[in-house]
C-alpha cells in the first residue's frame, strides 16, 4: 500500500458497504457510492480505512476504491433514474455492464443521439440513454423547495430498510434524509441525532421540514420528512420507505419536534 496517510480515492463500485471494522460480519454504518471521492485512512489488505464528503469513517474492500482515472475531471453528468444501466454500446439491446444509482456523478466523454458516455473509475467508458442523466455543475438535481423535495422523497417509497443504507438497494431513516435533501443541494451529516442539531427548529412541522423522534430525554433515535402537517415519510425500521401520520403510534408518544433544514423561499 502507498505510504500516502490521506490518499484521495473515488468509489469503483455501484454501492459499496462500509463496515465498523475490517470484517465483512461487522456492522454496516454506512455505503458510498460509485464516483464519490474519498479519502483512504490507512488499511490492512485486503482492507482500507476510508472517510467520505460528509466526514463519516468506515472499512471498505481495498479493491472497492482506486486512484482516479486518467480524464476524471468536468463536464459531469449525474443520474436521475434511481438505477441507471451502463452498457458498453449505444444500444439498449445490449446487456448492462454496470449500474450506477440516483445522484451518482461520473464524467462525460462522448454523446451519440439520444446517449451519454460516462467515465468509470477503473477507466472504462459505457453509454447510458442521455435521458436518465443531466449537466452536473454548481447547482444540485433538484431545486431546494418543499414541494420538489417531497415528490423526490416519494419516488423511493417501497425501497426496503437496510442498516447502514444510503441508497434504492436499502435506506435507514437517516440515510434516506440524508440522500433526498443532497440531491436538492442540502448537505446534512450521515446520523439521526446530529441532523437534529442542523437547521431550525419549528413548532409545527409542515411540508419538507425534518421530524425527529427517540424516548423522553434520549438521544433522537429516528428522523422522517414532512409531506403536509399530519403525514411524513420515513424508512421505517425493519420495513420500508413508508408514509405515517404523527398520530400513528408509536409515533405519537415519542415525536420531538421538527426542523427547517430548506432555505426559506
Amino acid at each position: 500500500m502507498e505510504p500516502a496517510e490521506r490518499a484521495a480515492r473515488v468509489v469503483a463500485r455501484t454501492v459499496v458497504p462500509m463496515f465498523r471494522q475490517a470484517d465483512p460480519l461487522s456492522e454496516q454504518v454506512s455505503q458510498a457510492l460509485l464516483g464519490m471521492p474519498v479519502r483512504q485512512l490507512g488499511g490492512r489488505d485486503p482492507w482500507r480505512r476510508i472517510e467520505t464528503p460528509d466526514g463519516y469513517r468506515g472499512w471498505v474492500a481495498a479493491a472497492a476504491v482506486l486512484p482516479c482515472p486518467e480524464g476524471w475531471a468536468p463536464p459531469w453528468v449525474e443520474m436521475t433514474d434511481l438505477w441507471v444501466n451502463l452498457r458498453a454500446v449505444d444500444d439498449s439491446r445490449a446487456a448492462a455492464a454496470f449500474q450506477a444509482v440516483i445522484g451518482t456523478r461520473l464524467p462525460l466523454t462522448g454523446r451519440s443521439e439520444g446517449w451519454a458516455q460516462v467515465l468509470l473509475p477503473d477507466g472504462r467508458r459505457l453509454w447510458t440513454e442521455a435521458r436518465r442523466v443531466r449537466p452536473a455543475g454548481e447547482r444540485p438535481l433538484y431545486p431546494a423547495r418543499p414541494r420538489a423535495v417531497c415528490r423526490t422523497a416519494r419516488r423511493f417509497l417501497g425501497i426496503p430498510y437496510l442498516w447502514g443504507g444510503c441508497s434504492p438497494l436499502g435506506l435507514d431513516c437517516s440515510g434516506f434524509v440524508q440522500l433526498v435533501m443532497r440531491l436538492h443541494g442540502v448537505a446534512l451529516p450521515r446520523d439521526a441525532h446530529e441532523q437534529a442539531r442542523r437547521g431550525e427548529p419549528v413548532e409545527a412541522p409542515a411540508a419538507g421540514d425534518l421530524v425527529f423522534f427517540g424516548p423522553e430525554e434520549a438521544r433522537i433515535t429516528h428522523v422522517g420528512l414532512m409531506l403536509d402537517g399530519e403525514r411524513f415519510i420515513h424508512a421505517a425500521g425493519s420495513d420500508r420507505v413508508r408514509v405515517n401520520r404523527l398520530r400513528d403510534p408509536p409515533y405519537a408518544g415519542i415525536c420531538r419536534g421538527g426542523r427547517r433544514c430548506l432555505p426559506a423561499a
